[in-house]
């Protein structure tokens, strides 16, 4: 870690307690360290394209388990899984069924049919 600057900031008394909780865990010594943990975090997963947004959920301990060991056997991180099942999903559900491909259809042929209305009022 490059050379640290010391900054004061203030933080409400809620998340203060909030923030002492977590002190002791995941190595956390003490708040400087788990104030730098939530800054390094929130930098790496905001987005730097105006265009992208970061989408976050909570997944348990058995799908964390089954993500480590499809990173473990195909070197796919977390939210690579979670991008491409995403993805498959909104091309699953954007892919009209059978019934719903054979009504636009017969939308469009009726569309087509209909004489175009003649405006007699001029």
């Amino acid at each position: 870690m490059s050379a640290s600057q010391m900054t004061s900031l203030r933080i409400p008394e809620d998340h203060l307690m909030l923030l002492d909780q977590r002190v002791g865990f995941d190595g956390m010594r003490n708040r400087s360290d788990v104030i730098r943990s939530a800054i390094q975090y929130y930098l790496e997963s905001t987005p730097t394209n105006a265009d992208v947004q970061t989408i976050k959920f909570e997944i348990g301990r058995v799908t964390l388990e089954q993500l480590e060991l499809i990173y473990r056997l195909h070197g796919d991180s977390a939210s690579v899984v979670a991008k491409k099942a995403l993805d498959e999903y909104i091309t699953k559900v954007s892919e009209p069924d059978e019934i719903t491909k054979a009504l636009r259809e017969r939308l469009e042929t009726a569309r087509d049919n209909t004489q175009p209305h003649e405006d007699h009022t001029a």
